[in-house]
């Protein structure tokens, strides 16, 4: 079953080749965009991976300083001798120049700890009775309760390990604070003498905005990300500045909800504005902190949104191109066909030699164009020769219609003659012989490509006054006929026989009897009536003229037509071969009275 139905092969052409391409487009598209997704969305994956990474490893690269610095502490002999020599109840060592001298030596080495280093802004060693000696910010020794410290309990259950916690100024000693510090990262561990008994704790305290310079760099760089920082019981680390974001716990639930690995990217909205969001995590094992990052779906995937613009911009060229291209090679194959077409259409026989057809490059069509030419010339050929025996044919025709009349004239007035010599119309006879005379010099001249109107009508006249002759006053007779339309070419013997006719048929009833013939021309035809005030034609024979007419083959040859009925169809045969389709012939039916003809023909049957 066909779904199309194409009027042209340039149509069928564009049509299937477009189908084609486009479905082929389609079909490697579509791939090639799945392609494009997975490919972007596995990078924004890697991307968030390799970013959580990257935070963990600063972060940790941070508590590593921290924690060297730390180690560095416990395990320095210097500070163990100046630690056991100094860590005594001030109150009694407070006149004591050898502690002082001590606690100098002491604050000493911890500062050339700090600056051989910089990864602390305050190093603080405690005994177990809270006795605490500082260097960094604060150099000196102070009386604290260690049990009021925050992260005191924590260290001392790891029992040696180390312990990070994010302290605010008001978890430090009034002496310890600074204005343009407002958050620390504590590091805490116990120390132990060389039989493992617990000494006191060793507290490294860094600013947060050294310890997380990488983080807050980021956030500059990227406005959307947002990044949560949770130590393992779930306290909140970063935002330092903002310890009870609602934000970051929700995401943090909705991981530990899905239970997803690290490496997993999965989608929720914003308990804030309800915008989705993207959130991936990553878990420091040195640390256990676990980092979130939540950025905007919109954001993360805006380079994504560009490439799909960008590929249906491309495809939709691609397509256009496509159709530009098979619109070219389908017109490219089809109009040399469409010349040929053309020429078919427009050849004649006024033409068939002229019609020739511009050769195309394609050999198929090269091949039909040749063929066409070559047939061309071969029909122009044959037409010559057809032509030539067609007008040889015509010739014949016209000359044995034309003889057809020559006797039924001669029949007629040698008929007349004989009635007025018997009348003793001696005179009338001479007169009459002198215009038969004239006539038979007319028709005698070879006049097969016809003859001008003028010479007609005069012939035609002489007719009529030899019947003017025989039938006097009872006879009479009008011209009308301009001078211009005179000069045109009739066929001869066309206009006497309709008179003759008239008067055959006119003088069934009494006389006078009266002839008129008019002729008029419009834009491109002649015509000229001839009028009787007789009886009219017989319907009979009217039928029988129009059974002649109907007949398709009435010119295939000469018609034998007998002498007493033949004028009219002789008549109407020379004007169809002479004027063919625009030869004119036509006879009143409806009249009250007479009989009225019209004969014509086109005005380019040519002047004289």
């Amino acid at each position: 079953m066909k779904f199309f139905k194409f009027k042209t092969i340039q149509t069928s052409l564009f049509a299937y080749y477009s189908l084609f391409f486009i479905l082929f487009l389609i079909c490697l598209s579509i791939p090639l965009y799945n392609y494009l997704i997975e490919n972007t969305e596995q990078n924004v994956m890697e991307q968030q991976e390799q970013l959580n990474k990257s935070i963990v490893n600063s972060l940790e690269q941070e508590v590593n300083k921290m924690n060297n610095f730390s180690m560095n502490i416990v395990y320095s002999n210097l500070v163990k001798e100046h630690f056991q020599k100094n860590l005594t109840p001030i109150q009694n060592a407070q006149h004591d120049p050898n502690h002082f001298a001590n606690l100098t030596t002491l604050i000493d080495v911890i500062l050339a700890i700090i600056s051989s280093s910089e990864t602390a802004k305050q190093a603080n060693i405690y005994d177990l009775d809270g006795q605490m000696i500082g260097a960094g910010t604060f150099n000196g020794e102070l009386k604290t309760d260690l049990t009021n410290k925050p992260w005191f309990t924590n260290t001392i259950e790891k029992d040696g390990k180390k312990h990070l916690s994010l302290l605010s100024q008001g978890q430090l000693p009034f002496s310890m604070r600074q204005k343009n510090i407002p958050m620390y990262i504590a590091h805490t561990r116990v120390y132990k003498d060389g039989n493992y008994v617990p000494q006191g704790i060793v507290e490294i305290l860094q600013d947060t905005e050294i310890f997380f310079h990488y983080l807050n760099d980021l956030k500059k760089t990227h406005h959307q990300l947002q990044i949560f920082v949770f130590d393992a019981s779930g306290s909140f680390i970063y935002p330092y500045h903002s310890v009870h974001d609602y934000e970051g716990h929700f995401y943090r639930s909705k991981i530990q909800e899905l239970n997803d690995s690290p490496s997993k990217i999965i989608e929720v909205n914003s308990p804030v504005n309800g915008s989705k969001q993207l959130i991936s995590h990553a878990v420091s094992q040195q640390t256990g902190w676990t980092v979130i990052l939540a950025q905007s779906h919109y954001e993360v995937f805006s380079y994504l949104k560009q490439l799909q613009q960008w590929f249906f911009i491309v495809l939709i060229l691609a397509l256009i191109f496509t159709l530009i291209i098979t619109y070219i090679v389908a017109k490219k194959v089809t109009d040399p066909l469409k010349q040929l077409q053309h020429a078919i259409k427009k050849m004649n026989l006024s033409n068939i030699n002229q019609s020739d057809v511009h050769h195309s490059k394609l050999d198929e069509i090269a091949d039909l164009n040749r063929a066409f030419n070559d047939m061309n010339h071969k029909l122009s050929q044959s037409l010559q020769e057809l032509l030539h025996a067609k007008s040889q044919e015509m010739d014949a025709k016209f000359l044995a219609l034309q003889s057809q009349m020559n006797p039924h004239f001669l029949y007629n007035n040698l008929t007349n003659i004989s009635i007025m010599a018997e009348e003793q119309m001696n005179e009338e006879i001479i007169q009459l012989c002198n215009n038969i005379s004239f006539m038979m010099r007319y028709i005698s001249k070879d006049s097969k490509k016809g003859i001008c109107l003028q010479s007609e009508l005069e012939y035609t006249e002489n007719y009529l006054e030899c019947m003017k002759i025989r039938f006097g006053d009872q006879l009479s007779y009008s011209i009308d006929i301009p001078e211009e339309l005179k000069k045109f070419t009739v066929p001869k013997l066309l206009v006497q026989p309709l008179i003759e006719n008239s008067l055959k048929h006119g003088m069934n009833t009494s006389p006078p009897w009266h002839i008129h013939m008019k002729g008029y021309m419009d834009s491109s035809t002649w015509k000229l009536t001839i009028t009787d005030n007789g009886l009219g034609f017989d319907p009979d024979i009217i039928q029988q003229l129009e059974q002649f007419i109907s007949q398709k083959n009435h010119l295939s040859s000469v018609p034998d037509i007998e002498i007493g009925g033949m004028g009219l169809k002789n008549i109407y045969l020379r004007l169809k071969l002479m004027y063919g389709d625009m030869a004119i012939f036509e006879i009143e039916k409806e009249r009250s009275q007479g009989a009225s003809v019209t004969i014509g023909g086109s005005l380019h049957g040519g002047e004289m």
